[in-house]
């Protein structure tokens, strides 16, 4: 492997307890059922707008209402409920920079957030490319975010689209996507590369059973790669 692709919540950063509540701080802001913590932790990976979606089926248009509101919400929530790396997650990912892996992170969080969460872990040197849910049409489980984080890697001036994969094909067998729920692995899998489940955060070992590595600590990845 050339080229590792990180998750970044339930896998770099132990955010499940900060986007449940927001999710259901905004639930309660939009006097909507409060679905359970099991419920909204199944969401984490998409998008907002389209995990209330999943959860409420609503229409798209009041999906990115309640998007809205939970961005309010959780400006305030995250004051006081720190996002913290996993254990062994800084030093890990800096070994393997200093390995000469590249090391690109595509998150179905907004890129304003993800930057901030970098900026917060001071990882923003060892990145060469960080691609968010609103740098793309498609989300997870779609290959989006995978081409245009190895266009950037590559140095392409301009964001790969699944149309233009063709342009990154050369770089697929040279790739690893580390993740920690089902989105990610189908969407490794869907841009025709490996992908890396990680135990600890937001899906289950049989969940992520179609992965080609599973791993309990993210300190593994140094003997997988």
């Amino acid at each position: 492997m050339k080229y590792i692709i990180f998750d970044f919540d339930g896998t770099i950063g132990d955010s499940q307890s900060l986007i449940v509540k927001t999710l259901q701080d905004t639930m309660r802001a939009k006097k909507m059922e409060v679905k359970s913590d099991e419920a909204c932790a199944k969401t984490i990976g998409l998008r907002l707008d389209e995990a209330f979606v999943s959860l409420f089926g609503m229409s798209a248009e009041e999906g990115m209402e309640c998007a809205a509101t939970y961005r309010e919400i959780f400006l305030d929530n995250k004051k006081t409920m720190i996002v913290q790396p996993f254990p062994h997650v800084i030093e890990t990912l800096r070994e393997l920079h200093r390995q000469g892996f590249i090391l690109g992170m595509a998150s179905s969080r907004n890129h304003c957030s993800l930057d901030g969460y970098v900026k917060q872990m001071q990882l923003e040197d060892i990145f060469s490319s960080i691609v968010a849910g609103d740098d793309v049409g498609h989300v997870k489980p779609a290959p989006d975010m995978v081409f245009m984080a190895l266009g950037e890697m590559k140095g392409m001036k301009n964001p790969v689209t699944s149309a233009e994969a063709g342009d990154v094909e050369d770089m697929l067998d040279e790739v690893l996507v580390v993740g920690d729920m089902t989105f990610d692995v189908d969407m490794a899998h869907n841009a025709g590369c490996k992908a890396c489940a990680v135990t600890y955060g937001n899906g289950t070992r049989e969940q992520l059973a179609s992965a080609e590595f599973i791993i309990d600590d993210f300190a593994e990845l140094l003997g997988l790669v």
